[in-house]
């Protein structure tokens, strides 16, 4: 399984806007721990073709925060798993999520 987070780079924390992203950390799943991760660049690409670099990176669920309803669809069409409304550190997200306790509005 791949989680990807909407990634701020400048200090390590989940990108407040989706849309403004510049980058994704995707985390490698296995047996339900984190076996690698990695930051990617959004390539400059905007935010109608993040849904297509995600599945380019074969995603199966999203970490972001604030999201507008254009882009959660198109995430969402694409058989992505959204877990949106979610702050602070990427990598406590990651591990929330792995444990069930992933806050999200």
């Amino acid at each position: 399984m791949k989680l990807a987070a909407a990634f701020n780079i400048e200090n390590d924390s989940i990108n407040e806007y989706f849309e403004e992203t510049k980058y994704f950390i995707i985390y490698e799943i296995e047996n339900n721990q984190i076996d690698h991760s990695e930051v990617v660049g959004t390539m400059n690409k905007d935010n109608e073709e993040f849904a297509d670099l995600l599945l380019f990176l074969e995603v199966d669920a999203l970490i972001c925060g604030k999201i507008n309803g254009r882009s959660i669809r198109r995430i969402e069409n694409e058989g992505i798993s959204l877990y949106a409304g979610c702050f602070g550190d990427a990598d406590s997200a990651a591990y929330a999520f792995l444990d069930g306790k992933l806050v999200f509005n």
